[in-house]
């Protein structure tokens, strides 16, 4: 069932290719093979395009950087990357204590060696990318059964993969889906495996308005950090070591001073997430009705119960700030694209346009033949999914929200492999599946908080067992619910007391000495989860027919309208390196209500209030001496705080550069304004406005307040 909402929401879908002859931003997260569909200079660019993009050389391209789930990008040739305060929160509350709080006073590194390890961060570099569609699909054209097709498409994704990464054994080869069941592209990343943190703010700077402000315009926040990657002394891709040196790029940006003004031509570098645009109306049905608000309710509950446990106890806040810090930044843009689902009545505009399409095949006979069943079919395996959403979606929640019950349905699936194994294969599939048990206990281990899983569980429990019929869960109606979720509380707790997967010394001892164990333990919380796991799997062979025809039934869907609408199409966003642009842009969001583009630092003084508003006496002192050295703004006499702009932007673009005509860094993206939250959706140049710190900020917080000049001669400012 996880699977199955995942595999929904990662469905490639495709955008238009608008004309480029206007001065207006375009709609689309252009690849770089459609770059050369752009009058680049006619829309701003004073480079010469292949400054921009060169496959055969060096570009800008070279220095833009996967950094996690964000983006960065490289801005001194000792592999200094800048991205997002946010994109480096995690790793700074690992290295934090009450003694040592750096999320609340923020982390410098004076030099190299007080730099530290970003752990588990790992950055990507695009190093090439090529078009194996023909690969994917080979032996499927004769297959009419969608199953086997699909199938047979994994099958050849599993060998071509294989294959590149055992004759790339630098690099990490991936197939990203573009046109769903027809183009598949491989690309090819180097992997930088040592990055540490070198400056990241205090959080009144870097977060500054909390979650008032985010997804907020106008906005003040210093969303920016610095990290370092290294290398092995040879320039391989090496994990952490004290030998290794800091990594030298092909390319690194040059930081421009002097930032931008009002309707300044932009652009952005970057890895956006996943947008949806064009699924069908009955997928945006069932995201408006009900996963939208489903899940922003569920992360509501877990944010305030996090809050209320971590009340006067400094270890737990430390503890759950990362998580919350997720949990809101996701359940705020959910609540901002319902409102964008309201706003621009996108489903029935969807079930409208598709209307439209029916009518056109139908008025064809050869598109009636080929394509009529189409829509038809779509909505009815859409409708299955809609009646059992809340079991859905319950599903898709219940193992991450309970950590125990993840890592236990870990155990119980080697279990089970493992136990199907003749006993000479038994050995080998020990061997080759222990490092997956070590990294999950690994992540286990952090995540294990009794007091809140167990609250959890019994939320999770409680809701279920008021489901109606169409969504029953034979689990959660079995575990008995004595005094209502005070009663499953005890009943989990119990569980988890005699357990010995909360027992990490007993683990770590039994994966050291007798790993084999690992795969034959007899537990009551794998016995729970075996049960919980047995009941998903019932569902396994619907979803997977659902998932098989869904594929192939997209495809047509994209051919139908690609012959509709005579258009050319380039894929929706999937977290593969992309190009937008567009101009430095207010707008307004509400009647009455405009957005000036350009926010400064007297904002964030007016906004001040020692509370969520915390800044820093430094700041204050500098503000009233008007100490802004030479970042002010030449038009508002103030020094630039953070900018607006029309570009085309989703998650995975946080940390991107923004770029400005002559490719210098004049920003950082790392936000959207509320009414842009759609865009995953929807764009609109009337509405999507993306959020960047300005970089006369970034470079007066480092240069006044952090007294970071080392960072600043490195990027040669």
């Amino acid at each position: 069932m996880k699977k199955l909402i995942l595999g929904f929401l990662s469905t490639a879908l495709f955008l238009v290719l608008s004309s480029h002859t206007n001065k207006k931003a375009d709609e689309g997260m252009f690849l770089l093979s459609d770059l050369k569909n752009i009058d680049l200079q006619k829309i701003g660019l004073k480079i010469a395009p292949e400054e921009l993009y060169n496959p055969n050389g060096t570009s800008l391209i070279d220095a833009i950087v996967r950094v996690g789930g964000c983006t960065g990008s490289f801005v001194s040739n000792e592999g200094l990357i800048v991205t997002n305060h946010h994109c480096a929160f995690g790793f700074v509350q690992a290295i934090s204590s009450t003694k040592n709080n750096y999320i609340k006073n923020g982390f410098l590194a004076g030099n190299r060696e007080q730099e530290v390890q970003a752990k588990g961060l790992i950055c990507k570099i695009t190093q090439s990318y090529e078009d194996v569609s023909s690969k994917v699909l080979s032996g499927t054209t004769e297959i009419t059964d969608p199953g086997q097709r699909l199938q047979k498409i994994k099958e050849n994704l599993k060998k071509i993969t294989e294959f590149e990464n055992a004759n790339h054994p630098a690099l990490q080869c991936e197939i990203s889906e573009m046109f769903t069941g027809r183009t598949y592209i491989l690309f090819r990343y180097q992997l930088l495996k040592d990055v540490r943190l070198v400056y990241v703010p205090a959080r009144s700077i870097g977060e500054f308005g909390g979650e008032l402000d985010n997804w907020v315009w106008p906005r003040h926040s210093g969303d920016f950090a610095f990290l370092r990657a290294y290398v092995a002394p040879d320039g391989s891709g090496a994990e952490y070591s004290e030998k290794n040196i800091p990594f030298k790029p092909k390319k690194f940006l040059k930081v421009n001073a002097k930032g931008v003004r009002e309707n300044d031509f932009v652009f952005v570098l970057g890895y956006p997430g996943r947008t949806f645009r064009h699924q069908p109306a009955a997928f945006y049905q069932y995201h408006e009705q009900y996963m939208l608000k489903y899940i922003s309710d569920l992360f509501d509950w877990q944010i305030s119960t996090m809050e209320a446990l971590g009340k006067n106890n400094d270890s737990l806040q430390i503890r759950y700030a990362g998580k919350i810090k997720s949990l809101a930044n996701v359940t705020k843009n959910y609540k901002g694209k319902l409102q964008g689902f309201r706003r621009g009545g996108l489903t029935a505009s969807k079930k409208k346009d598709e209307q439209e399409l029916q009518q056109f095949i139908m008025t064809n006979e050869a598109l009636k033949v080929k394509y009529a069943h189409v829509i038809p079919r779509i909505n009815d395996l859409y409708g299955s999914i809609i009646e059992t959403a809340n079991r859905n979606m319950w599903f898709g929640q219940i193992y991450s929200v309970c950590p125990s019950i993840g890592f236990a349905s870990t155990l119980a699936t080697v279990k089970k492999q493992y136990l199907s194994l003749d006993e000479k294969d038994r050995a080998e599939y020990v061997k080759k599946t222990l490092p997956k048990i070590r990294a999950a206990l690994s992540k286990y281990e952090s995540q294990l908080d009794e007091p809140f899983e167990t609250a959890a569980f019994a939320k999770m429990v409680s809701d279920a067992q008021v489901f109606n019929a169409d969504n029953h869960i034979k689990f959660a109606s079995s575990i008995e619910s004595g005094s209502g979720k005070q009663g499953v509380q005890k009943y989990y707790a119990g569980i988890l007391k005699k357990s010995k997967l909360t027992q990490f010394a007993v683990m770590e001892k039994m994966y050291e000495k007798a790993p084999e164990k690992l795969f034959t333990l007899n537990d009551p919380l794998i016995a729970l989860v075996e049960t919980l796991n047995a009941e998903v799997s019932s569902d396994d062979e619907m979803e997977q027919q659902r998932e098989a025809e869904l594929n192939q039934l997209m495809a047509n869907y994209v051919d139908m309208k690609s012959i509709w609408k005579a258009k050319q199409f380039v894929p929706d966003a999937n977290s593969t390196l992309r190009f937008t642009y567009g101009y430095i842009k207010g707008y307004w969001p509400n009647d009455g209500d405009y957005n000036a583009p350009i926010t400064t630092l007297k904002g964030v003084i007016e906004k001040e209030d020692g509370k969520e508003y915390e800044l820093m006496e430094v700041i204050k002192e500098l503000y009233a001496q008007r100490d802004y050295g030479n970042y002010l703004h030449p038009d508002l006499n103030e020094l630039p705080v953070n900018i607006l702009y029309n570009l085309d932007t989703t998650g995975g673009n946080s940390g991107s550069p923004v770029l400005n005509a002559y490719g210098e860094l004049i920003g950082v993206n790392f936000d959207r304004a509320y009414t842009a939250t759609i865009n995953d959706y929807a764009w609109n140049e009337s509405y999507s406005r993306s959020v960047g710190v300005d970089v006369r900020y970034m470079l007066w917080i480092l240069q006044k307040v952090a007294k970071a000049d080392h960072i600043l001669i490195e990027m040669g400012i």
